[in-house]
This record gives structure tokens, C-alpha cells and sequence, in this order.
């Protein structure tokens, strides 16, 4: 009788589980949606109708041919990630199929425009119900990936300022000064704002989680360490690439389609298509930070890239223009893949049996 109990009140805690992860990811996305909007809000407050007249007119005037070479770079880069990956998993003694774990990725950062980070643990979950692959290793294998991105986004970041180092001291300067002479009420009320909604959803979070541990048992505790030791198995796989100089070659190929894509956004403007290419490496730098503030850099991408281009004499409103047409087309390519991965998955493996693990490498 306590055991049928016992199960019973198993079963309703994962029922309520669902619903509580659905409201704290619908909380977020709110919050970062909302701080996009916001952005864009304030950039747009600023502009005068001639501004806004110019952006329109460079909008129409421009070269929406290279908007092919923005997706195909795109697309390619989720081939080099994929690739990558694969190498990581490998040495955990599965060899999931290229299409499975492609999709997978695609499904990911589609699901990462609604909420930062949960395309991370859906296309772990795809992979197992694809491939068999145990979420808590796959997910070692993508903090593996994500360690090795920030660390390549530092060096990015480093070389554009390093090559760039005056316009960017100098923009900075004028930052502070204009601080210093405008108090930006509604922004930093904005500001403000978001960072109270933060941590009242983390005072949420933390208290859900010290409740969840209340009432832990042990055998929530033995599952606990497996995944744990699972999750380590994931990370270690870096230390046992089979051909980490291809690893290396992957992750330069795909930072390369990036600078890319960011470069032939430039070239479909007449004013940037004689740009240097080095202005596109350093508008990818700053580019990403507003990938990482908002989910897929919504608002704050345009801005940013307009931000950028001001340091080098180019009007806001090109850099403005150009940011849109980057992200938009990104944006476009992550929706319309991401639907057709999903649509693809189950088609392609009606009949597919994944491979059996063989022993990992020690």
C-alpha cells in the first residue's frame, strides 16, 4: 500500500514538474522579449523622420541578391556545428547519424528564439529519441561546445579591438561623455525594470529548487549522481577527440561563416560594399554580445551593429539597415529551418535503427 503510495505521489510530482518549467521559461522569454522591444523602442524614439526616410530608402535600394549568400553561409555554419558535435559524441562510443544530430541543431536554435538556452537541452533530447544518446552526456558535450565558443568569441573580440583600437577607445570616450550629460531616464528606468524582473524570477527559481530539495529522496539522489557522472563523461570528451586538428578546422569554419554573413550584409548596401573586411569582424565582436543579451538579439542587434559602424564615420542609419537585413534573414533561416527539422526528423526515421554504443575512450 505505501508503495502504490509511494508511486501514486511520484507520478503527480512529474505531472506538476511540466507545467512549472513551462511557466518559468514563458517568464523569461517575456522578460528578454520585452527588454528587445524596449530597445528598439528608444532607438526608433531618437530618430527624425529624415532618418527614418533614409533607412527606408536604403531598404529599398538594396542588393536583396546576397540575402542568398547570408542563408547559404548560414546554413553551412550549422553544417560545421554539426560536424563539431559529432566529433564531441564520438568518443562517448555512439555515431549518431549527420541528418539526425543536423536537425537536432537546427531545432535548437529555433527553439533558442523563445527561450535563451532551452535549444541546448532539446537537441539532446532529439538525440536520444533519435539516437539513443543519454541526455546527460550529450549536454556535457554542448557545454564542451559552448566553452570552446566563448573562448573563440574572446579571441574574436580581442583581435577586432586589437586591430580597431583607436575608433573603439574613441567611441567609448564619447559614450561616458554623452552619460555624463544626459541622464537617460528612461533607460535606465528600463534597465531597472529588467534587472528587478530578473531577480524576482531567480527568487522564484532558487525557491522552487530548496523546496524541490526538501522533499528529496534518496533515490532522486542516486539519479542525481548519474546524471552528474554523465554530464562529466560529456565534458571529458574534448580531451578524447579522436582528430582534434579537424575539430579545430571545424570550429575556424564555422566563426568564418559568421564573419561572412556579416560580411555580405555589408555588400548589400551600396554605402558599406566597399567596406573593409575588417569592419566585419569587428561588427561580428559586437554583433554577438547582442546575440547573448536577448534570445536570437532581438532589438539589440540592429542597434548594436549601428553602434558599431558609427565608430568608423558611417551614419546610423546605414548601420542600422545593414544590422536588420543581417538579423532578419538569420532570423528567417533559424524559423523556417527549425520547422522543416521538425518535420523532417520523424520522416527520415521511421525505419532507422541507431547503432549500438561501443565502450567509450578512456
Amino acid at each position: 500500500m505505501n508503495q502504490e503510495s509511494g508511486v501514486e505521489e511520484s507520478s503527480r510530482a512529474e505531472n506538476r514538474r511540466p507545467g512549472r518549467n513551462v511557466l518559468r521559461q514563458i517568464l523569461k522569454f517575456c522578460l528578454f522579449f520585452g527588454l528587445g522591444i524596449f530597445i528598439i523602442w528608444l532607438f526608433q524614439r531618437h530618430l527624425s523622420p529624415e532618418e527614418k526616410a533614409e533607412i527606408g530608402h536604403s531598404l529599398r535600394d538594396a542588393r536583396w541578391g546576397m540575402v542568398f549568400w547570408i542563408a547559404f553561409f548560414g546554413l553551412l555554419s550549422n553544417v560545421f556545428r554539426t560536424l563539431r558535435w559529432n566529433l564531441l559524441i564520438e568518443p562517448l562510443g555512439y555515431k549518431p547519424r549527420f541528418t539526425n544530430t543536423f536537425c537536432s541543431v537546427l531545432v535548437a536554435y529555433f527553439a533558442n528564439l523563445a527561450v535563451p538556452r532551452l535549444g541546448e537541452v532539446l537537441r539532446c533530447t532529439f538525440l536520444y529519441r533519435y539516437e539513443k544518446v543519454p541526455v546527460q552526456k550529450s549536454l556535457g558535450t554542448v557545454l564542451s561546445e559552448r566553452v570552446i565558443d566563448m573562448a573563440t568569441f574572446v579571441l574574436v573580440f580581442a583581435l577586432s579591438f586589437l586591430i580597431e583600437y583607436k575608433a573603439l577607445r574613441a567611441y567609448v570616450q564619447r559614450l561616458f561623455d554623452r552619460q555624463a550629460q544626459s541622464s537617460h531616464t528612461g533607460l535606465w528606468t528600463g534597465l531597472a525594470v529588467a534587472v528587478l524582473a530578473a531577480l524576482a524570477i531567480w527568487a522564484l527559481i532558487a525557491f522552487y529548487k530548496k523546496k524541490k530539495a526538501a522533499s528529496a529522496t534518496s533515490g532522486f539522489m542516486t539519479k542525481l549522481i548519474n546524471v552528474i557522472k554523465g554530464f562529466g563523461e560529456g565534458f571529458a570528451s574534448l580531451g578524447h577527440l579522436k582528430r582534434p586538428w579537424l575539430f579545430v578546422v571545424y570550429s575556424v569554419g564555422l566563426w568564418g561563416c559568421y564573419w561572412l554573413m556579416m560580411h555580405f550584409a555589408f555588400r548589400s548596401l551600396q554605402a558599406l560594399s566597399g567596406s573593409s573586411p575588417m569592419l566585419a569582424l569587428v561588427a561580428l565582436a559586437m554583433g554577438t554580445v547582442g546575440i547573448i543579451l536577448t534570445p536570437g538579439g532581438i532589438g539589440v542587434y540592429p542597434v548594436i551593429i549601428s553602434e558599431t559602424l558609427s565608430m568608423f564615420g558611417i551614419a546610423k542609419t546605414i548601420g542600422y539597415t545593414a544590422g536588420w537585413i543581417s538579423w532578419g534573414t538569420q532570423t528567417a533561416l533559424i524559423v523556417l529551418a527549425g520547422l522543416a527539422a521538425l518535420c523532417i526528423l520523424p520522416l527520415i526515421n521511421k525505419t532507422y535503427t541507431p547503432r549500438p554504443a561501443r565502450t567509450p575512450a578512456k
